[in-house]
């Protein structure tokens, strides 16, 4: 199982935005409630099987109001209560289009989430 908290976004481009944040895993995608403004708190956490697809566990992909940001970890690793840099995947010389705070982990059978 994949567990995915997104916590807060800050700096995010744009003027009156409506932002969303999708996270795709394993050919599966979660998307957050719709928030308002440039510095959003989510705080939403969503789980992920992946029984089938261990190979693909490493990329997870967030796209929000039409930037992006992956991150990769060896299986088993976690990433927690970090702050990811938002870039367009378009162009890459756009330069940062905000930064999502995040926590995400990988469990297998009777492992307890990290803290």
């Amino acid at each position: 199982q994949i567990r995915v908290r997104i916590i807060e976004g800050r700096q995010l481009s744009g003027n009156n935005i409506k932002p969303v944040v999708k996270v795709h895993v394993c050919g599966q995608t979660h998307r957050t409630r719709i928030k308002r403004g440039n510095n959003p708190f989510f705080d939403e956490v969503t789980y992920f099987e992946i029984a089938h697809c261990l190979y693909d566990v490493c990329h997870f992909v967030m796209d929000i109001t039409g930037a992006s940001g992956d991150v990769c970890f060896i299986l088993g690793h976690a990433v927690m209560r970090k702050w990811l840099l938002l870039s367009d995947p378009e162009d890459t010389n756009s330069g940062a289009k905000g930064y999502m705070k995040v926590s995400m982990f990988v469990l297998g059978t009777g492992d307890e989430p990290p803290v």
